[in-house]
């Protein structure tokens, strides 16, 4: 699967009324996680420099104060890896926090948020405030 064939045109998320800080960009895609011994899929729903909306599925039941390990595989060669928290649940939805992510892994977010962004300014006044 590439890069391309996961993109959604739809414009990004962050109007007045969320109270995310993020810009977050929707986006359609599988992502896998993993729990000690449990693995499962997630759909994506969107995505920012600091973490992911998901939809787990129905029948998984984990400790959300547990960390999780996470693949989001975008081409044969090109995977997000990154641990996460989950930090908030609620809507049959988790929205996960990144809390170790490689630089590798980083780079390809930060192209993934320019391609479905179209304004790389937006992404790297995001970078700088994370420090």
């Amino acid at each position: 699967m590439s890069i391309l064939s996961c993109m959604n045109t739809e414009k990004y998320i962050n109007s007045d009324k969320e109270r995310r800080l993020n810009i977050r960009a929707p986006f359609n895609a599988e992502v896998l996680m993993q729990s000690g011994d449990e693995e499962w899929t997630c759909n994506l729903l969107d995505i920012s420099l600091k973490g992911m909306l998901v939809e787990p599925p129905s029948n998984i039941n984990i400790n959300p104060n547990n960390p999780c390990a996470l693949a989001l595989f975008l081409a044969d060669d090109i995977i997000i890896n990154a641990r996460v928290r989950i930090k908030r649940t609620d809507d049959d939805r988790w929205g996960l926090q990144y809390i170790n992510i490689d630089i590798e892994s980083l780079q390809h977010l930060r192209r993934l948020l320019e391609l479905n962004l179209k304004d790389a300014d937006l992404i790297n006044r995001e970078l700088s405030q994370l420090g």
